[in-house]
């Protein structure tokens, strides 16, 4: 079994830009905003970067589906990263100003705390 380090976590409860649909919103976020982003996270040694970009089901059954269209979760080293992240030029002068054309910025909701992690690759995290 791994042992879990305690890791700081920005979640992005996301909504999309007034008039844009699904599928140009996926898009968007998952090449052309995420291009601006992935290189500036590696750079500053962070830890994980997932989307789950909600499509809508039919099939499946949820007692309150969620009003959002996505789900953005940056896992950093410490607090520190994630200020250094959000003080670095190219966050300020291409990512920050970047979400005005996809994201709903009134909307969009973050939480930030303590990630943790109780299953990796298969096996049991401890810690």
């Amino acid at each position: 079994m791994a042992e879990s380090q305690r890791l700081f976590a920005v979640t992005i409860s996301a909504k999309r830009k007034p008039g844009m649909d699904e599928d140009a919103y996926h898009k968007y976020i998952s090449q052309t905003h995420a291009g601006h982003l992935k290189h500036l996270l590696v750079k500053n040694r962070i830890v994980d970067y997932t989307m789950d970009i909600d499509q809508l089901f039919p099939n499946l059954s949820s007692v309150n589906h969620s009003p959002y269209d996505g789900f953005i979760t940056i896992v950093f080293r410490d607090m520190q990263d994630y200020i250094n992240v959000k003080n670095d030029p190219h966050y300020l002068s291409v990512v920050s100003p970047d979400h005005a054309n996809f994201a709903d910025g009134p909307s969009t909701m973050m939480s930030f705390g303590w990630f943790e992690r109780h299953v990796a690759g298969g096996q049991l995290v401890e810690g």
